[in-house]
């Protein structure tokens, strides 16, 4: 079985489970929800700024917690087994897991940002060069979501228990992709989209091979 056919048949599935409808659905609210935050206490910063911060974080959140139990439950389940006897390739269902939730969550995030520029161009709080700021703070946001679905993934791997795969993927993995934007707080000569960047796929692609070593020495 091929990676595509895999991704379709995760993203199939992912599509339709509750954690998406809540995303797909929740955080769109949400967008519309923040337009009542005090304008005073985010000194006229435009809604799809905002949006795009709080839903990128809140969204992967739930993601890596979706991720780490999916896996975390498939191995208690053993339905990994069933793909022994078929030619799939270990690391092929580690990365399908990946774009699939990525891919739905980065749909989730772009429907919220739609609604926070709605917001924005209604009210008329439009700042200079928003579009600049509001994509800027979006790039900054999938760059960290890539790292917490990676880190989600790990803890899947690693651990067996459902619950702690959550409070992991919770307490640490979030905290952890948030890390990529501290330097940008104090070396002021690095851009933040483009170290976001650079940082999130480089760690993406570390965290995601450390996953495939260790799920390859699973034993199902």
């Amino acid at each position: 079985m091929s990676l595509k056919l895999l991704f379709f048949d995760e993203l199939r599935g992912y599509a339709k489970s509750k954690v998406m409808v809540v995303l797909w659905v929740g955080l769109p609210l949400l967008a519309l929800l923040i337009q009542f935050i005090n304008p005073s206490e985010y000194e006229g910063m435009p809604v799809s700024f905002l949006v795009s911060l709080v839903v990128s974080s809140i969204g992967g959140t739930l993601s890596a917690i979706m991720l780490s139990t999916s896996i975390v439950s498939e191995k208690n389940r053993h339905v990994y087994e069933l793909f022994l006897i078929r030619p799939v390739r270990r690391s092929s269902l580690i990365l399908a897991k990946y774009l699939a939730v990525y891919s739905c969550l980065v749909i989730a995030v772009s429907i919220s940002l739609s609604v926070g520029l709605i917001i924005d161009i209604i009210r008329g709080d439009l700042v200079e060069n928003f579009l600049n700021i509001t994509l800027e703070s979006l790039l900054v946001g999938i760059s960290s979501m890539s790292i917490t679905c990676s880190i989600g993934i790990f803890f899947g791997v690693l651990v067996s228990s459902v619950p702690v795969a959550a409070i992991l993927s919770v307490y640490l993995g979030s905290q952890l992709s948030s890390l990529i934007l501290l330097p940008t707080f104090y070396i002021d000569a690095l851009n933040p989209v483009i170290f976001a960047l650079s940082l999130g796929i480089s760690l993406t692609g570390i965290i995601l091979f450390v996953d495939t070593l260790l799920f390859n020495r699973q034993q199902f």
